[in-house]
């Protein structure tokens, strides 16, 4: 009995460590990834995320086609923020207007033009 006490103790302190030293890891990654985000050398456009849209929709979208983005404000807007050299601006839009989101409640949103954030 004493050694399955002791055996459980080490497993829970074991299990801690292992899962503080993961989630360690994780913020310093989203802490750099933020920090290149906010760098003003990275290039970026801005694209506000329609009322009632999830973003990971349009994350994943862009991760597919190799992009880099995160989810963030700009201004007042919540908005995907991507990163991407000025010559690739029309490649991203036509990424996204070809994207087929729908809201929440299940209805079809327009996106056949996107218009970016600084283009306001």
């Amino acid at each position: 009995m004493g050694a399955a006490i002791v055996f459980f103790i080490a497993f829970v302190v074991i299990a801690t460590i292992a899962v503080n030293v993961g989630l360690r890891g994780w913020v310093r990654e989203e802490s750099r990834r933020e920090a290149h985000f906010d760098d003003p050398r990275t290039h970026t456009v801005a694209f506000g995320i329609p009322a009632g849209v999830d973003p990971t929709i349009i994350e994943s979208a862009l991760m597919h086609a190799g992009l880099d983005c995160e989810v963030g404000r700009v201004g007042m807007v919540e908005c995907v923020r991507i990163e991407c050299a000025e010559s690739q601006r029309e490649q991203v839009r036509r990424l996204l207007e070809d994207l087929h989101l729908r809201g929440f409640d299940g209805s079809e949103l327009d996106t056949s033009h996107v218009v970016f954030e600084d283009e306001r």
